[in-house]
């Protein structure tokens, strides 16, 4: 999985994934969060238009990054279009727990601090 990222503001920032978010990926992703808690960012937006697949592993990883932004009273959001990605998040009900968004927009805009 290729991740690259757009810093949104001093509290925000969006990280773009391309391609399997599976039990490879979890180095890099947990780095990223961990990396991401610690320069005070407490918002985190995962745009997975172009992930073409997801495992129950990184399914898990997002329900616990979830948590850890809400402890700090942050919120990590998904954006994601309808197909393979956007199904299983529904299907196994991650999008209960993480807010899921059609754009990147869409997502910023759900954020408090925020204008779009």
């Amino acid at each position: 999985m290729v991740i690259s990222e757009k810093r949104v503001n001093e509290q925000v920032i969006i990280e773009k994934f391309v391609g399997c978010f599976d039990q490879n990926a979890r180095q890099d992703f947990k780095w990223r969060i961990d990396t991401a808690v610690n320069d005070g960012l407490r918002f985190i937006i995962l745009n997975m238009t172009e992930v073409s697949f997801i495992d129950s592993a990184a399914l898990g990883w997002l329900v616990l990054s979830q948590r850890r932004f809400q402890r700090i009273h942050g919120k990590l959001c998904i954006v994601a279009q309808q197909g393979f990605v956007r199904d299983i998040l529904d299907l196994t009900e991650i999008s209960e727990w993480i807010p899921v968004f059609d754009s990147e927009d869409e997502a910023i805009s759900s954020i408090p601090t925020v204008t779009a």
